[in-house]
C-alpha cells in the first residue's frame, strides 16, 4: 500500500469522529515511526452486537524478545470519541499463530494494559501506546506458533527404557488410570523398600 499523506488520511476517516484533525496527525505520526501499521476503516462489532464503521491501525509492532526481533500482529480500534477514551486493542494472530493468554492479553486476544486503564489525553496517545506494547510484549509475548494439527504430545516415559541393571521392569496401568512401575531384581522378586510410598 502506498504511503498515505495527511489529506488522504482525512478523507479516509469517517465523519463521525469528533477530533478529526488531531486523529489524522496522530495516525500520520505513528505511521512515520512504524511502517508496518496501516489505517483501515472496517465495521467493529461490540459485545452487544451493535456495529460501527471505525478506523483502526492494523499491522505489526516490532518486539525484541530473547535477543531477536519479532513482529507482533495487532489491531488498534479508535472509537469515535478518541482521544477522550483509549483505543480498543487486540492481538491479531495469523493462521500460523495462536494467542497466549497472560497478564495483559485474554483468550480473545484483547489487550488490557495499565497504560489503557489510566488513559488521559494528551499524556496518552497512540505512539506512546505502541511503544508500551513493544516493551510489554518483549517481556511477555502474546502469541506463539501454532503446533501442527496432528501433533500429539507423547509422554516421556513411553520412549524410556530401563537400564539392564534394573532387571525386568513392567509398566502397569491400573483402573484409576494411573501408571505404575514395578521393578524386579535379578532373582525375579519385586524390589521393595522399607520406606516405599504410593506417590
Amino acid at each position: 500500500m502506498a504511503a498515505l499523506n495527511v489529506g488522504a488520511l482525512k478523507k479516509m476517516l469517517p465523519k463521525r469522529y469528533k477530533h478529526r484533525g488531531l486523529i489524522v496527525q496522530e495516525l500520520f505520526n505513528v505511521m512515520s515511526h512504524y511502517k508496518c501499521l496501516m489505517p483501515v476503516v472496517e465495521n467493529y462489532v461490540f459485545n452487544d452486537g451493535n456495529t460501527q464503521h471505525l478506523m483502526n491501525l492494523t499491522g505489526t509492532v516490532p518486539v525484541h524478545f530473547i535477543g531477536k526481533q519479532f513482529n507482533i500482529p495487532v489491531c488498534l480500534w479508535l472509537l469515535d470519541s478518541y482521544p477522550r477514551i483509549p483505543p480498543i486493542c487486540f492481538v491479531k494472530p495469523s493462521n500460523e499463530m495462536m494467542v497466549v493468554t497472560g497478564q495483559y492479553t485474554d483468550a480473545n486476544g484483547q489487550i488490557d494494559l495499565p497504560y489503557l486503564q489510566e488513559w488521559s489525553y494528551p499524556q496518552s496517545d497512540l505512539l506512546g501506546l505502541i511503544q508500551v506494547l513493544a516493551v510489554v510484549f518483549g517481556e511477555e509475548p502474546p502469541v506463539c506458533i501454532r503446533p501442527p494439527p496432528n501433533s500429539i504430545p507423547v509422554p516421556v516415559w513411553e520412549n524410556w527404557e530401563a537400564p539392564e541393571s534394573w532387571g525386568k521392569t513392567e509398566v502397569i496401568s491400573s483402573s484409576d488410570k494411573e501408571t505404575y512401575f514395578t521393578l524386579k531384581g535379578e532373582d525375579g522378586l519385586l524390589i521393595r523398600s522399607e520406606n516405599e510410598s504410593d506417590c
